[in-house]
Order: structure tokens, then sequence, then C-alpha cells
């Protein structure tokens, strides 16, 4: 029986030996990246902690482990500064480019008693602890019991603690595959929870998307880029933009119905495409992976267009479980389709077909209407690359396979995350499909579906 997901939650860097991989790999720039007048900005902060703090904890603050977190463009940051103490309690402050600070507050970020610590560093988890918040003078905020990366609620009816599975997780727990194989685990934590999206410069709430999608900005518990402010250096880092797609909120929709509108538009002097797209979990990130159980594993989907003269018919079509990630097991479910208008995606490629090509999509898909979704056997990216292959006989689109994290037979799955390093290395090695691929920049949207015809 396949294993269960592992429960998303980004908090720490639980990396031990392949800390230094995943340093070098997540960004590049978070090692290069630093304050502008760091000692001018160090100054302007450390005589705020002085009047804000007790003696003894401004005397235990570790100044050479301190990281920034940026938003807005550079003109608010949220400054991480480390204490000196068992565990792992540190100062989390808002400032702005100068170091004039606000809204300074004490972070203390423990583990559960159940979990093995030296598990942690080398076997997929879900978080279990407690995040306690104090103000800087040490006036409890909050004391946010964590169970399997969720904020717990009391059960007014018996006291048990029960997850609060209505938010974004509070901790989700990421896994990075590097190039030489291997998986290295890391915890992150909602930056959100602490302080409002327009307190960081969200004039939209913080995130944005379509239908079910919404965003988290996450940052380490135990950050892999510590500055030295001995040498006023203070490393830059943006946080991890997490997307979360829950799959019971995008209505399914009559696929025969979505394929019927191609029909209306004659073969005769038509022109017709097929586009694949890929939407990473982690933007940016596409050898990262987190628990499918609490949010989206990133998705794979597909655009066809026909187009005859004035009249056009486009269609977006992904491939779903027909039940949220958070029960899903390494089993089939039923399946559902989702009309994936204005999804997000961070590369594609598009592929002039004819119409008598057309016809084979159709067909291949009309064929796939009942095809059970399994999350490590046939996922919307297998679904997505079986109708783009049905018209690339003899030059199949091939992509690197993985064994997704908390998977326990040897598995290897077709993913969104390997359909952007091929798309990616084409790309660079200028095949002649290279124009014909978009990727672009962080992240794009797709355009509209015609919709069902009768």
């Amino acid at each position: 029986m396949k294993n269960t997901l592992i429960t998303a939650c980004f908090l720490l860097l639980i990396a031990s030996c392949k800390k230094e991989e995943i340093t070098q790999s997540l960004s590049a720039s978070q090692t290069s990246n630093s304050l502008k007048n760091s000692g001018k900005y160090l100054q302007n902060v450390k005589r705020y902690l002085k009047d804000s703090l007790s003696n003894n904890d401004f005397a235990s603050i570790d100044f050479k482990k301190t990281i920034a977190t940026r938003f807005d463009s550079g003109k608010i940051f949220l400054l991480r500064l480390q204490l000196k103490k068992p565990g792992n309690e540190f100062i989390l402050i808002k400032t702005d480019s100068l170091g004039n600070c606000s809204k300074g507050m004490i972070l203390n970020i423990s583990y559960s008693n159940l979990q093995n610590q030296s598990d942690l560093k080398t076997k997929f988890h879900s978080f279990n602890g407690n995040i306690v918040v104090s103000s800087l003078k040490r006036q409890l905020i909050h004391d946010l019991k964590i169970k399997n990366g969720y904020k717990e609620k009391a059960n007014m009816n018996g006291g048990e603690l029960l997850a609060d599975d209505n938010t974004l997780p509070d901790v989700t727990v990421t896994a990075y595959i590097p190039a030489q194989g291997g998986i290295s685990y890391a915890d992150w934590y909602s930056l959100l929870d602490l302080y409002s999206p327009q307190e960081l410069g969200f004039t939209n709430g913080g995130g944005g998307g379509y239908g079910g999608t919404t965003y988290g900005y996450y940052s380490p518990i135990d950050p892999y880029d510590y500055g030295y402010t001995e040498y006023n250096h203070v490393p830059v880092e943006d946080p991890k933009q997490i997307s979360y797609e829950d799959p019971l909120l995008p209505p399914g929709i009559s696929l025969v119905d979505y394929l019927k509108c191609f029909d209306n538009i004659s073969d005769d002097g038509a022109t017709c495409s097929i586009e694949i797209f890929t939407d990473l979990p982690v933007n940016g990130e596409p050898n990262t992976f987190f628990d499918w159980t609490t949010g989206s594993p990133g998705h794979t989907f597909l655009q066809i267009k026909k187009q005859n003269g004035t009249e056009t018919v486009q269609q977006n079509i992904g491939f779903y479980p027909n039940q949220g990630w958070k029960t899903m097991f390494y089993t089939p479910v039923g399946p559902k389709f989702v009309d994936d208008a204005g999804h997000e995606f961070n590369a594609s490629l598009k592929m002039t077909i004819t119409p008598e090509q057309l016809h084979t999509v159709i067909t291949t898909m009309k064929s796939l209407i009942d095809a059970p979704y399994d999350i490590d056997e046939y996922n919307c990216t297998d679904f997505a690359l079986q109708v783009f292959n049905s018209v690339r006989v003899g030059n199949e689109l091939v992509i690197p396979r993985y064994i997704i994290p908390g998977e326990t037979l040897g598995i290897e799955s077709n993913t969104p995350q390997g359909l952007y390093q091929e798309l990616s290395s084409m790309k660079e090695a200028y095949v002649s499909e290279a124009a014909n691929i978009t990727i672009p920049g962080v992240y794009g949207f797709v355009g509209n579906s015609n919709g069902p015809c009768n």
C-alpha cells in the first residue's frame, strides 16, 4: 500500500549534509545580495533594540546571525536576528531600507516531543509543535499549536484540538531534489501569520490567482545564509511564494461539451494548435517539491485552439482529482476536468497541428474521460503529456521523472517540475522548437476559454 503524502509546512532548513547543496541551488542571489549601507542600517536597528529589549535579551542577540527578507521592491524588510539561547528563538522586526524599525517580536519555534530530531534530518515529516510569539518586552501575543503544519483550534464540544484546515499552512515542508540525487528537507513558516499583507506592501491581500488558488509567503526557520555584521554584511532573501490550489474549489466541466465547440468551425482552411503548460508550486524553483496533502503539487494543463477566419475556439483544460489534496493517498481516485482559463504558468511549449491532428487530440482526450487520477502514476502531467504526444509520434516530449517524496515503492513520476526542467533545457539549447517555448520571467497567465457548446 502506498504511503501518505508528506504534509506541507515550510519552516526550518533541516538539510544536514545536503545543506550546502540547498544553499547553492535555491537562489544564487541569496548569497551575494545584501543591504546597501548595512553599517548605518544596523546602527538604527541596534538603537531600536536597545530601547525595546531587556538588557539580558539585548545581550543575547547573536549579531553574526542576521538575514533580511525583502518585500515591496525593497521598501520593506523583515529582519531576523538569532538569540544565543537553547532551541530556536529569534527576533523579527519590520524595517525600511535605512533600518527604521517597527513591530518587533520574539519568536520561539519548538518541535513536538513526539518527533525524533534525528529523523527530521533524513526523512520527510509533518511539522508538529509550537510557535510562541511574544512582544519585545516578553509579553505573550500568540501560542500557536501546530498540527501537521496547521494552526490548531479548540473543539468546543470536548476540548480536543483540531487542525484548522480553513487556512493556508502555518508551517510547510519542502523537499529539494538536487542534481546528484537524494532528497533534502526544509521547514518554512508563514510570514503572513505574523504581519498582515498590507504591512508587507501587498495591496491585493497578499495573494491572487484564479479559482481555488491562493498564495502564501514563507521564510525558513533556520536560514542557510546568515550575515556577519562585523563585515557590515546583511544578506537579503526573497520570501518563498507558494501557490496553493484546492481541486475541490474549481468546478468540474463536461469535457465532451468543451470539445464539441471545435466542431462548430470548419476544418477547411482552419489553423490549429496545442500548447502544454506547467505551473510550479514554488515560483522560480523547479527542483522543489512539497507535501501534496496540504497544497497544490503544481499543475500541468493544455490549451487547444482552432481558428478559421474570424471564428476562434480556445479551451484550457486540466486533469484533477475529484477530492482535496488533504485527503489524498498514493492510491487512485476519481478524475475531474477543469476549465483552467486564467491559470498561472511558468513555462509552455506550443505546437501547430492540422485539423486532422486536432481530431486525434480530441479522440485521445475522450478516451481518457474516465481515467482514474493517481498522484504518482497518472496525474495531471501524465494526462497532458499523453494528449500532447498523441500528435508527436516519433518525436514524443519526454521529461525527467522523479521519485516523489513520500513514495516508498520506487515509482518514478512525471511532474510539473520535470516538464519545466525539460522545456528550460530545450530553450537554452536553441532546439528547433525553442521559439515555440515560452518562459515568462517568474510566471504568466493563460487567456480565457470558450466554454461549453451544445
